[in-house]
C-alpha cells in the first residue's frame, strides 16, 4: 500500500493526527470557522480562532460536545482539514485512517464520521473505541488473555474499559470530562465571588487548588483568594460519576479477570489524567494501584496510529468501511 496511514483522535477539545512511519503530530483545537453562504470556506483550529476574531462574517463552530457530534457540517470541515494537513491537498494515493471515537457514540454518529472521512479523500476508514486506542498507545497488549482496566479522560468525555483477548469485557462511556470541572470552577467564582475568570486563570486555579484533598492550598485568581478547601465539594461532585463507572465496570468483570485488573493496576490516559491526586483517588475506589502514562494527552492518537499496522484485529472487532 502506497498511501499514507493516519491515526486520528477525534477529541471534543483537540483533534490530533499522527502520520504512521513519519511520526509527525498535528494537534489543533476542535473548532472550525465557517462563512455562511460559502460552503467551501472554512478554517481549522488556531487559524479559525484568529480569523474569527478579526472577521465577524466567520462563525466558530465546535463539531463535538461530550464526545458526540453536534454539527455535521463542521465535522466534515474539521476532518477534511486534518487529513489535508497530514497528507497534503495534492495526493496520488489515498490514505488509510484509524479514527478513535467515544465508545458510547451512536451508530448514526459513527456513520457520520465515516462519511466525513470518505469525503476527505480517504481510501479506508476504521473506527476504534478511544479506550482501546488508549490501551494500545499505553503499551498494553490488547491480545493478551490477562485483563487490563484503562480509563481515558478527555476534555469532554471519559471512556472506561476492561480489555482482554482483543475484546471489551466491561465498559462505560461518560459524556463528561475534565472541562466540566473547569466550567464548575468558573461558575463558582462568578456566583460566589463575582469575578469572571478567563480560561487560562481557570486552568491555573484547577492545577493548584483541586489537587491533594488532604493539603490546604490557596491562590489569588481574578483578584480574589480561592482555597482548595472551598473547591473540594466541586471536585467531589465532579468525580462522582467516574467513581460510579469504575465500580460498575469492576462489578461486571468476571472474578478471574477482576483479579488480573487488581494485579495489573489501572491505567489512566487523556489530558484529564493530569489532575493532581486523581490516581490516588481512583486507587482508593478501585482497590488497586493506578498509574498515569507518560504524555497522557497523546496516548489515544498514538494507539490509533499503531492500530493501522494491525488492521486484522480491527476488522474482527471494530466498525470499518472500505
Amino acid at each position: 500500500m502506497l498511501g499514507k496511514k493516519l491515526g486520528v483522535d477525534l477529541g471534543t477539545a483537540t483533534v490530533r493526527v499522527i502520520t504512521r512511519g513519519e511520526g509527525t503530530l498535528i494537534a489543533e483545537p476542535s473548532v472550525v470557522a465557517l462563512r455562511e453562504g460559502e460552503p467551501s470556506m472554512s478554517l481549522l483550529g488556531l487559524a479559525a480562532l484568529e480569523a474569527a476574531a478579526n472577521d465577524r462574517s466567520l462563525v466558530l463552530r465546535h463539531p463535538l460536545h461530550g464526545g458526540d457530534i453536534t454539527d455535521r457540517r463542521a465535522l466534515s470541515a474539521l476532518v477534511h482539514h486534518a487529513v489535508s494537513r497530514a497528507v497534503g491537498r495534492q495526493r496520488i494515493f489515498k490514505p488509510d485512517l484509524v479514527i478513535a471515537v467515544r465508545s458510547g457514540m451512536s451508530g448514526d454518529n459513527r456513520r457520520a464520521v465515516l462519511d466525513a472521512a470518505a469525503r476527505a479523500g480517504s481510501r479506508t476508514v476504521y473506527l476504534i473505541d478511544a479506550a482501546i486506542a488508549a490501551a494500545i498507545g499505553a503499551g498494553i497488549t490488547v491480545t493478551s488473555p490477562r485483563a487490563h482496566l484503562v480509563i481515558d479522560i478527555g476534555a469532554g468525555k471519559t471512556d472506561l474499559a476492561v480489555l482482554a483477548l482483543e475484546g471489551t469485557v466491561a465498559s462505560r462511556s461518560l459524556t463528561t470530562g475534565a472541562e466540566e470541572l473547569f466550567d464548575h470552577l468558573a461558575t463558582h467564582a462568578a456566583e460566589v465571588h463575582g469575578v469572571s475568570l478567563d480560561r487560562a486563570e481557570v486552568h491555573a486555579a484547577a492545577r493548584l487548588l483541586v489537587a491533594a484533598p488532604h493539603e490546604e492550598r490557596t491562590g489569588e485568581f481574578g483578584g480574589v483568594l480561592l482555597s482548595s478547601h472551598e473547591l473540594a465539594p466541586l471536585v467531589t461532585a465532579h468525580l462522582r460519576s467516574l467513581d460510579a463507572a469504575v465500580a460498575d465496570v469492576l462489578a461486571e468483570t468476571p472474578p478471574a479477570l477482576r483479579r488480573d485488573v487488581t494485579g495489573n493496576g489501572v491505567v489512566l490516559t487523556g489530558g484529564g489524567a493530569r489532575l493532581e491526586g486523581l490516581e490516588r483517588h481512583v486507587a482508593a475506589v478501585a482497590g488497586c494501584s493506578v498509574r498515569v502514562v507518560s504524555e497522557p494527552e497523546g496516548c489515544t492518537v498514538r494507539g490509533a496510529a499503531l492500530a493501522v499496522d494491525n488492521l486484522d484485529v480491527l476488522k474482527r472487532n471494530f466498525m470499518y468501511i472500505r
